[in-house]
């Protein structure tokens, strides 16, 4: 079973098993507890996996994107796809420049809803109906900029992901790429959703990196790309014995 499948299945089975729990269980604050607690032990394991495997929200905006690229190929709508598409190489540049820019709008939202948790300044609670529909304009325009974005809720809206970016930091597993073996190809760059040039690094330190392995699973060469998991104590050790 390659890693397309397998993140097919575990992506499907969490999704099905969420849409469940919400109908069945009301959260409480120790499951919430318990929740946060996992996803973080599995962030510091495993990168940031629960990301790219496991949150039911980018499962969904992977299946919104999917319906974009349907609607885009329906005959009527073909020829302005095209033109879209089109547009979009012109102004390549211009547009990288201005989704690196939107990307810290998750870290803003992010410090927003710790402020509000913990000083409980400016909460949507306090902005009433204004608060609400703010929220709801903003979740519409976010799944209309899916249907055209890969994870637009991902690079843009979602705290959680924010979170563990930054978590990704210091875990213990990465995306490696053996220069040895790589042949430039620039596939793992092409079919990354979140747009990092993975051809150009040794190790995937990216912020933005979801672990969704997309670019391990694409790349032709054998051991040319991994996901590796090293305890620093060990790594240390190895080095050492390399330099040796």
């Amino acid at each position: 079973m390659n890693i397309k499948v397998s993140r097919r299945i575990v992506k499907g089975f969490v999704l099905l098993f969420s849409l469940y729990a919400i109908l069945n269980f009301a959260p409480n604050k120790h499951f919430m507890l318990i929740l946060l607690g996992s996803i973080l032990i599995i962030s510091l394991l495993l990168n940031t996996v629960f990301c790219g495997w496991i949150c039911p929200i980018g499962t969904l905006f992977d299946l919104i994107r999917e319906a974009g690229k349907k609607i885009g190929n329906i005959p009527v709508i073909q020829p302005t796809n095209k033109v879209f598409k089109k547009w979009i190489k012109q102004n390549k540049k211009r547009l990288l420049k201005i989704d690196h820019y939107l990307r810290y709008f998750r870290y803003v939202l992010f410090l927003w809803i710790l402020q509000s948790i913990f000083l409980g300044l400016a909460s949507i609670k306090e902005e009433g109906e204004h608060g609400i529909l703010s929220v709801l304009y903003l979740l519409i325009a976010t799944i209309i900029a899916g249907f055209f974005i890969e994870r637009s809720w991902c690079k843009y809206i979602c705290p959680v992901g924010a979170f563990l970016g930054i978590v990704s930091k210091i875990s213990i597993s990465r995306i490696s790429r053996n220069e040895e073996a790589c042949i430039k190809c620039n596939i793992c760059t092409k079919v990354c959703p979140m747009n990092i040039d993975v051809a150009n690094r040794i190790t995937v330190k990216d912020i933005d990196c979801q672990s969704g392995l997309k670019c391990v699973d694409a790349c032709p060469v054998d051991n040319a790309l991994s996901f590796k998991t090293e305890i620093p104590l060990f790594s240390l050790k190895k080095q050492g014995k390399q330099n040796k």
